[in-house]
């Protein structure tokens, strides 16, 4: 067995070191995997989110002011409803793959978790923003009598990409507290009996 001198000056094996090389090349490859999962499942969400937001739309008229009914009014937050729907079950999904793939390094999962759930839901964020629409002035202004002019395609409440965290951590608590090994038994201490010749 050949030896490899420390930098202290002790000798540390040199298949000892390459067992902790190989153990941490699994680990960077589930490592990249995850990213590219987190930043395809952004992605997706994004374009599935902009793809089922139906937005209101102002009614320009003759003399270039717009109006909106209130039902149409009503459907302005259906974008931040979606996107909390989208960031609760994605969140979930990736909290399970960030379980799955790094349960063994113990609570720094919990952390991977919610960094995937954060990512993801910024992705998905400005992946909806980059479709659009957008300049809702400018459209308005350039839009003729009688023309719907649908709204900007934003999240009116930035919080919401919190719920994507929320998502992710929830399957690993979970699994977390149910994994969890009961502790070694308390032993029970037996009363000392009293002799009789003690006793008189």
């Amino acid at each position: 067995m050949s030896e490899a001198e420390h930098s202290d000056g002790g000798f540390v094996p040199s298949v000892v070191r390459g067992d902790a090389h190989r153990r941490g090349a699994p680990s960077r490859t589930l490592g990249v995997l995850y990213a590219l999962i987190v930043v395809t499942a952004g992605a997706l969400s994004g374009w599935l989110w902009h793809a089922i937001t139906t937005l209101p739309t102002y009614l320009t008229s003759d003399d270039g002011s717009v109006q909106i009914t209130e039902r149409a009014l009503g459907r302005v937050f259906s974008a931040d409803a979606i996107y909390v729907i989208l960031g609760l079950l994605v969140g979930v999904g990736l909290g399970l793959a960030a379980w799955q793939f790094f349960r063994r390094l113990g609570w720094p999962v919990a952390v991977i978790a919610l960094a995937g759930g954060l990512s993801a839901g910024t992705v998905c964020w400005l992946i909806g923003l980059m479709q659009g629409p957008r300049n809702f002035a400018a459209r308005v202004a350039a839009a003729v009598p009688g023309e719907e002019v649908p709204v900007d395609f934003a999240l009116h409440t930035p919080s919401a990409i919190f719920v994507w965290a929320l998502g992710a951590i929830i399957p690993v608590m979970l699994y977390a507290n149910l994994s969890r090994e009961p502790g070694p038994p308390i032993p029970r201490s037996r009363p000392r009996k009293i002799s009789e010749a003690g006793a008189q």
